[in-house]
């Protein structure tokens, strides 16, 4: 009985701290989604600033059969709209397949997808895969590694 009283003392004095911990999850993770949809946004928009705040300071990024770019201004170039484009971005997308979060680092694993419009009316579908590893920097969380690549 005493054994039975003792682990019953030991889940209830655990409890809040899992319900802490929950609730910093469930944070953490709105608090994930809402970046992500803002990005998304952001890059319908052309708002370079915008995708800029959401990434990290040391951010890098790894695209198709490119090397690792770590150079923020880099990244900011890649970033910027050509304005002499003849397609408009209409709408871009995420997906999280598995988010786990540990601390002040997350993983965000996931597909993408958008539509882009050309200046004679066509339409482009297109998406991949992606691979983000979120960091939590005063208690904002940025984008700190950004994987992608196209699925044909």
């Amino acid at each position: 009985m005493k054994i039975t009283i003792k682990s019953f003392l030991l889940v209830i004095m655990t409890l809040p701290s899992y319900v802490a911990l929950s609730t910093d999850f469930n944070a953490d993770k709105l608090a994930i989604s809402a970046q992500a949809e803002a990005f998304s946004q952001a890059f319908v928009e052309g708002d370079i600033e915008t995708i800029m705040s959401i990434y990290s300071p040391d951010a890098k990024i790894v695209y198709g059969e490119n090397n690792i770019e770590n150079n923020i201004n880099a990244i900011r170039k890649y970033w910027t709209p050509n304005l002499k484009s003849s397609w408009k971005l209409n709408w871009h997308k995420t997906e999280s397949e598995e988010l786990i979060i540990d601390g002040q680092l997350a993983s965000d694993i996931g597909y993408y997808s958008g539509l882009s419009i050309h200046d004679d009316g066509r339409e482009s579908k297109f998406g991949g895969a992606y691979v983000i590893v979120w960091r939590k920097i005063d208690g904002v969380w940025r984008i700190h590694l950004d994987m992608w690549n196209a699925i044909k």
